[in-house]
């Protein structure tokens, strides 16, 4: 009985007390871990014990529940032994109690270690946020609304492609979310990597080089300086020109340039590698989406415009169809075959189906997984301790409108791109009023897209702003 409850068997013996007290203590601790996980559902459970605080509180559940557990197992132990029992019957007995403190103190081990190494992964995962020129302008509050006063949050999404092949980071994947935290209504605006002449505020170290925007044309054909190489350009060419404190200027430049182009403070950002992205979507159990008839293309090079012949190595088939991580990955980044245009409308589709399907309860099984992709390839300077006001924010996204903002050619040319234009577009798209019956979404099918039947194409006229869903 003191396996199954601590203290509980105590309560039997003579020293009934003390199991009493063990008793007590174990269902307070218990019930107040039940309360901070279910409270508000179990996002937000799981938020906060993924604080600071949540943390060292699991750790003192693990360590501390797990010695009392096993000292009221042995206090059991020594209250029911019997004297006179024959040394055979001792034996059995002590083995009976040796069983089960190894039933108790092998799972709180391995607990506290999956506890330990939590802390430490977060510990890479939330970087603090360099505000020697700029600082977050948003943040939540204590309280049951943490974005009572908060209008709205705006959160950078970077995609690096960092590889062997390749000098420094490359943004491959740029998104800015502006997200209305009462409505949970969020506007997607994919950056073109390939943009030109992008703005470097004056603030910034490297407006000193590049004082009427990002431009060099005397580096040659495949050097330009295009939105994608900022981050190396600043971290890599000219990290002399920033603070020694600052840790970054790759991504610090990348932010405060994207924040100038939208017209918009950036409050949060978050970066993963394309590697940790695949990965990612393997955790959470794969991701549906309805993938365009004839499929997407797997690999691929293209020389002096045409395509490498066997340079395509696979496709990611047509239909709604369930994606595991390697497919999801090409199926954002594939455009040998299309346009930017329609890279950027797919990833932003890939944004709107993990937001809707993300299943906590998946999450929380596979949690050493995700732990794992987390420590090696994602970071954000999200502060820890308001994981809790995040699941609010993210709760009210799966209710909200999303909404998209398409910067691509005809829309924007990138050569010469139109930033007043740019902002006006965001602006339009964030004005629109709130839906409360959203548009029906391709993904929401459960039938593969049947041959010949329309679905979204590289090849229609761009819609400057959409509806996310229905653009899928």
């Amino acid at each position: 009985m003191s396996a199954i409850v601590p203290g509980l068997g105590l309560t039997l013996t003579r020293r009934r007390k003390l199991g009493a007290i063990l008793l007590g203590f174990s269902v307070i601790l218990f019930a107040v871990l039940a309360w901070l996980l279910t409270r508000g559902g179990i996002m937000h459970g799981a938020a906060r014990l993924l604080s600071t605080r949540g943390l060292l509180f699991m750790l003192f559940v693990c360590v501390v529940g797990g010695l009392i557990w096993l000292g009221g197992i042995l206090a059991t132990y020594a209250e029911t032994s019997g004297r006179r029992w024959p040394n055979q019957t001792k034996w059995m007995h002590r083995l009976f109690t040796a069983v089960l403190c190894m039933v108790i103190a092998v799972p709180a081990a391995v607990a506290t270690n999956y506890v330990w190494v939590t802390k430490g992964t977060l510990g890479h995962v939330f970087v603090p946020r360099y505000k020697g020129r700029d600082a977050v302008q948003h943040t939540p509050v204590a309280g049951s609304d943490p974005w009572k006063s908060v209008p709205r949050v705006n959160m950078l999404f970077l995609g690096s492609d960092a590889g062997a092949d390749r000098t420094g980071v490359r943004t491959d994947s740029i998104m800015v979310a502006s997200i209305d935290t009462h409505t949970g209504d969020t506007t997607l605006v994919s950056i073109p990597r390939n943009l030109e002449h992008v703005p470097i505020p004056t603030s910034n170290p490297l407006h000193k080089i590049y004082p009427n925007g990002f431009y060099c044309p005397n580096r040659g054909t495949g050097h330009e300086c295009l939105m994608d190489a900022l981050w190396t350009e600043a971290g890599t060419n000219y990290p002399t020109l920033f603070p020694k404190d600052e840790k970054n200027p790759g991504l610090d430049t990348t932010r405060e340039v994207v924040s100038d182009i939208v017209g918009m403070p950036i409050d949060y950002t978050v970066v993963i590698d394309l590697a940790g992205f695949q990965k990612l979507v393997d955790a959470m159990g794969g991701v549906y989406v309805n993938v365009p008839a004839g499929g997407i293309a797997i690999g691929g090079r293209i020389v002096n415009g045409e395509i490498v012949p066997g340079s395509i190595t696979g496709r990611v088939p047509g239909g709604y169809r369930k994606l595991n991580g390697y497919q999801a990955l090409w199926y954002s980044r594939s455009r040998v075959e299309n346009s930017d245009d329609d890279r950027t409308r797919r990833q932003r589709c890939m944004v709107n189906s993990l937001i809707n399907q993300a299943n906590p309860f998946t999450m929380i099984t596979k949690f050493t997984d995700v732990m794992s992709v987390a420590r090696q390839s994602i970071t954000m300077d999200i502060p820890q301790d308001h994981l809790d006001a995040f699941a609010t924010l993210v709760n009210r996204m799966k209710k909200g409108d999303m909404r998209s903002v398409n910067l691509s050619y005809p829309t924007i040319a990138s050569g010469n791109p139109d930033f007043a234009k740019i902002r006006a577009l965001i602006k339009a798209a964030i004005d629109r009023p709130h839906t409360t019956k959203k548009p029906k979404s391709a993904t929401t099918s459960t039938s593969p897209t049947a041959p010949g039947t329309s679905t979204p194409s590289s090849t229609a006229p761009a819609n400057p702003i959409s509806d996310t869903a229905s653009s899928c």
